[in-house]
């Protein structure tokens, strides 16, 4: 890692040490450690190896941890992240450390690294430059709201103000400290947030190329559209071929590649993108 990765990291660790907790802590994912509860703490984002030395500087937010009951890992992930507080305020970037895949389900099963890509090459098309090696050595992602809801994982249980103290206590410093040249907005919630924090007079002066894709999650009426021959075409030559740019997972239950199976996701993507110039 680079003197300039380790110092922001460090930067991000200290804020979030600082300020490990949010208002309605008790409705977030805990568990009980010697008769008294124990909460997870907010998180730094995953930071490539060489995050710092690539241009453009791509940063992307999904919306929160699926930490819920009825998941079948949150056993594991929340025991060892709560008997390891070091590891829970950095639990993305220790788990690419030690070869798992980072732990936010659109990344680990492929969608995010693959959108990366496209606007990456997006990018290229207008200012010059080289896809990476691996896109993973290069990007940062993380969630918008640092917490999981205890019981419905989804954005609707989120608590209001869970939104608006992660963009002032984590999200806006996160941005300051990476000034990244692209951010991708995984949801329509976690665009409109971060709209809000780019439009404050400390963040409002960055040109930042702010882009919204639908979350991966709301995409069972675009997995039943079937490609036209183009489409097809475009989507085996020119997408579906990035993917030898992403670090696969290890397969496990959980995480596996899945974007194969939703070419129409990222054919609209890349619509969206265009129409929105």
């Amino acid at each position: 890692m680079t003197e300039e990765w380790r110092g922001a990291h460090a930067k991000l660790l200290e804020n979030v040490k600082h300020k490990p907790l949010v208002s309605l802590y008790k409705e977030s994912v805990s568990t009980e450690i010697g008769g008294r509860k124990v909460y997870l703490p907010a998180y730094v984002p995953y930071i490539g190896a060489r995050y710092f030395e690539y241009r453009p500087r791509i940063l992307c937010y999904a919306i929160n941890q699926n930490l819920s009951p009825h998941v079948p890992w949150t056993r594991e992930w929340v025991s060892y992240w709560t008997r390891n507080e070091e590891c829970a305020f950095d639990r993305l970037n220790r788990a690419a450390c030690e070869g798992r895949p980072i732990p936010i389900r659109p990344y680990a099963e492929g969608f995010i690294p693959l959108v990366g890509l496209l606007a990456i090459r997006r990018w290229t098309k207008r200012h010059g430059g080289q896809l990476p090696d691996k896109i993973d050595d290069v990007v940062a992602v993380t969630n918008f709201v640092k917490f999981s809801t205890r019981e419905d994982a989804s954005s609707s249980s989120i608590p209001k103000v869970w939104w608006r103290e992660c963009a002032s206590c984590y999200v806006a410093y996160e941005i300051e400290v990476l000034e990244p040249d692209i951010i991708l907005a995984f949801g329509q919630k976690t665009l409109t947030e971060l709209r809000r924090v780019l439009s404050s007079e400390r963040l409002s002066k960055l040109k930042i190329d702010v882009l919204r894709c639908r979350f991966p999650a709301r995409i069972a009426s675009v997995k039943a559209r079937p490609l036209s021959s183009e489409e097809s075409r475009t989507w085996k030559r020119d997408i579906l071929a990035l993917s030898q740019r992403m670090r696969e997972p290890k397969e496990n239950a959980y995480h596996r590649w899945k974007m194969e199976r939703f070419p129409g996701y990222f054919m609209d993507v890349v619509a969206s993108w265009d129409y929105e110039g």
